[in-house]
C-alpha cells in the first residue's frame, strides 16, 4: 500500500518509516524503539521527531536513559553520539541535563564553522530549539546562521527569529564585528540605532530621518559622524558572503549607515563624500548597497556628493550602477 506523506514530512523523510515510529512509540518499547532510531543512516526529520515528543512524559525519560546508555557504550562513535545528542534534544523536553546543553551547543557551534547557512537535514532547528527551550542562549555565530536560513526561506529557521533578538548584527564582517564590540562602551542610543538602521529600506525618507534623530537624542552631531563613518568605512570592503557580498540581515543596516551619514543627524564633511563613494566603487560592494551610497551622496547638504557622482559616472564599470549615477546627477 502506498504511504501518504503527511504535511509535517522534511522532504527526505519515508512515510513508511514515519507511520513504523509512531507505532513503536505508542507500543511503549523504548528499547525496540532506540535500536531503530539508532539504526537508520540519517538523524530524524521534523515528523519524526514531533511523533518522539507526542510521546507521555515517562516514555521519554526512559528513552533518553536509554539513548545515553548507548552512547556511553564501549566501540561508540563520534557519529553515534552527535546522532543521540539529536535524538535527546527531540524527547528531552521538560527534563534537559547540562551535559546535554553543553553537547548541542557544540554541534551547533561545528555547524556554523562548516556552513554559512544549513540547507540540509533536521538537525539544526531540533538541536537549536532544544537549547532555546532550555533557557540556554545560542552563540552569535549560530544565531547569525540560522538568521541566514530564514533569509533562504527555510520554514523553521523563521519561526525562531523572534526568539534571537541579540546579537543585532551577525558577526563574522569586520564592518559587524567592529559595531559589537563598540555597542557596550556607545550605549543604549547606538543600540536601539542598529534596529532602526536595518529598518532603513531602499530611500528611507524624512520621516526616517527624524526617528533616526530622536533616537540619538543628546548625542553630539560630530560624535554621530565619527562613528558612522568608521563603520561604514571598514563596510566598503564587503562582507562574509560568498563574492564580498554582505550578510543578508546586515545589509539593511550598511544601507541605513548610508543614510544616517546623508541625514541632519550627521553633518556633512569631506570624509562622508570619501566613504559613500567608496560604497559605490569598491568591487566587493552589491547594487543594493551602492545604490545606497548614490541616493546619499545626491541628498547631501549643499550638493556636496555631486562632483564625486560625476567622477563615479566616469569611473564605474556596472550597467545597473552607472544608470543610477546618471539619474542621481539629472536634475
Amino acid at each position: 500500500m502506498r504511504r501518504v506523506r503527511t504535511p509535517d514530512c522534511s522532504p527526505w523523510e519515508d512515510p513508511g518509516r514515519i507511520d513504523l515510529i509512531a507505532r513503536l512509540a505508542a507500543k511503549g518499547d523504548v528499547t525496540e524503539l532506540a535500536g531503530h532510531l539508532l539504526s537508520a543512516a540519517e538523524c530524524e526529520g521534523h515528523a519524526a521527531v514531533s511523533r518522539l515528543r507526542a510521546m507521555p512524559r515517562e516514555r521519554r525519560v526512559a528513552l533518553a536513559r536509554l539513548l545515553v546508555e548507548r552512547a556511553d557504550a564501549p566501540g561508540s562513535t563520534h557519529d553515534r553520539y552527535e546522532r543521540v545528542m539529536v535524538l535527546l534534544a527531540a524527547v528531552s523536553r521538560g527534563f534537559v541535563h547540562d551535559a546535554w546543553c553543553g553537547g548541542w551547543h557544540d554541534m551547533l557551534e561545528g555547524i556554523a564553522r562548516r556552513s554559512y547557512w544549513f540547507n540540509y537535514g533536521d538537525e539544526m532547528p531540533v538541536v537549536a530549539e532544544a537549547l532555546l527551550d532550555a533557557g540556554r542562549p545560542l552563540s552569535a555565530e549560530a544565531v547569525g546562521m540560522i538568521r541566514r536560513c530564514a533569509h533562504h526561506g527555510l520554514g523553521w529557521a523563521g519561526l525562531l527569529l523572534d526568539r534571537l533578538p541579540e546579537p543585532p548584527l551577525n558577526p563574522g564582517e569586520p564592518w559587524s564585528d567592529r559595531v559589537l564590540a563598540e555597542l557596550p562602551e556607545l550605549g543604549d542610543p547606538w543600540r536601539r540605532l542598529i534596529p532602526h538602521l536595518r529598518a532603513a529600506g531602499p530611500s528611507p525618507g524624512a520621516r526616517w530621518d527624524r526617528a533616526a534623530a530622536a533616537v540619538l537624542d543628546g548625542v553630539g552631531s560630530e560624535t554621530v559622524r565619527r562613528t558612522a563613518t568608521s563603520w561604514l568605512a571598514l563596510a566598503t570592503h564587503g562582507g562574509g558572503a560568498e563574492a564580498g557580498a554582505h550578510d543578508p540581515w546586515n545589509l539593511p543596516a550598511v544601507r541605513g549607515l548610508a543614510w544616517l551619514l546623508s541625514s541632519p543627524a550627521a553633518p556633512s564633511h569631506p570624509e562622508t563624500v570619501r566613504v559613500l563613494g567608496a560604497l559605490v566603487e569598491r568591487p566587493p560592494v552589491k547594487t543594493v548597497v551602492a545604490g545606497a551610497g548614490i541616493r546619499a551622496l545626491a541628498r547631501l547638504d549643499g550638493g556636496a556628493g555631486r562632483d564625486e557622482l560625476r567622477r563615479l559616472a566616469g569611473r564605474v564599470d556596472h550597467t545597473v550602477t552607472r544608470r543610477q549615477i546618471h539619474r542621481a546627477l539629472t536634475p
